[in-house]
């Protein structure tokens, strides 16, 4: 089956605790009529915090292989021991199936095939309902690999949801950083939305970000968030966007009202944070136009 590629928006922060996720939930209010949702922070996922979802359905992640040993088959020569390069089999030739890297060296030279690599569970994906339409999310199992192939699965799935339901953009909450899941969380996007604040280490990841994006050639927008925290920072981060001739499409105070909202489990537009409506309004137009969104 040809998958039908949406219109995204993903939403990325070179480091955590810009409001990446805050303003994800914006977007997700202000596109609800049109459009899915999808947490590809699959590591430390925090957008159900904000959307309240029900979870309809969930299907469990295969992803990682471990070594297996038929004890009948072995022969107990200790060449496994031997080749392992992570100590995860034992003098005593026992599996520890926490070291194990999943690599097959044990597998491919074990003279009496007794050990066989086994795919294993790595992680949950819900396809979930809130408030504000659709919700794909996963959540990764405690010390599993391959986040990144999750995030592909999520991403394959909004799509495929957003076909079925005949909507035409998904909103992609990413993780923070420049490794496998954010590049994975990239997939198929429009728009990628950076939400940068006006700090040293913000901008710094700010600038490693750009790097991917630019990579990959993909359009981008800034948002500076907690702009009031640091005006030199953040006339630092207006002069380089100017330079590069990125635009930037919103810019937010520092508000101890947004925090309030995040406990109550709200969005900064249902909190009715009044000096910020408009500001957020007006960076979704903008949005709107860069994509070329035209749903009502």
């Amino acid at each position: 089956m040809t998958l039908d590629i949406k219109k995204q928006i993903t939403v990325v922060s070179g480091k955590g605790g810009t409001g990446k996720t805050t303003i994800t939930a914006v977007l997700a209010q202000l596109s609800s009529p049109f459009s899915i949702i999808a947490d590809c922070d699959v590591d430390a996922p925090n957008l159900h915090l904000l959307l309240n979802p029900k979870n309809m359905s969930s299907e469990r992640f295969m992803s990682g292989k471990l070594a297996i040993k038929n004890q009948d088959k072995c022969s107990e020569c200790g060449k496994c021991h031997e080749v392992c390069r992570f100590d995860a089999i034992s003098p005593e030739l026992e599996v520890d199936p926490v070291r194990c890297e999943g690599c097959g060296a044990c597998a491919w030279i074990c003279p009496e095939e007794a050990i066989d690599m086994e795919i294993q569970p790595s992680g949950i994906i819900y396809e979930a309902e809130t408030r504000f339409g659709s919700f794909i999310h996963a959540q990764l199992d405690i010390g599993a690999e391959n986040s990144g192939k999750l995030v592909s699965e999520v991403i394959q799935k909004s799509h495929e949801k957003a076909s079925k339901l005949n909507k035409e953009l998904v909103i992609v909450d990413g993780s923070p950083g420049i490794a496998c899941p954010v590049i994975a969380s990239l997939t198929n996007a429009r728009l990628v939305l950076l939400v940068v604040e006006p700090t040293t280490s913000a901008i710094h990841d700010m600038k490693r970000t750009l790097e991917l994006t630019n990579f990959f050639k993909l359009q981008v927008a800034i948002v500076i968030n907690k702009a009031t925290i640091n005006e030199e920072q953040r006339k630092n981060i207006i002069i380089f966007c100017n330079k590069e001739e990125i635009p930037i499409v919103g810019e937010f105070p520092y508000d101890l009202a947004i925090y309030q909202a995040m406990i109550n489990g709200h969005t900064i537009l249902e909190h009715r944070i009044t000096p910020l409506i408009e500001p957020l309004k007006n960076m979704w137009s903008r949005i709107q136009e860069m994509i070329d969104l035209r749903s009502e």
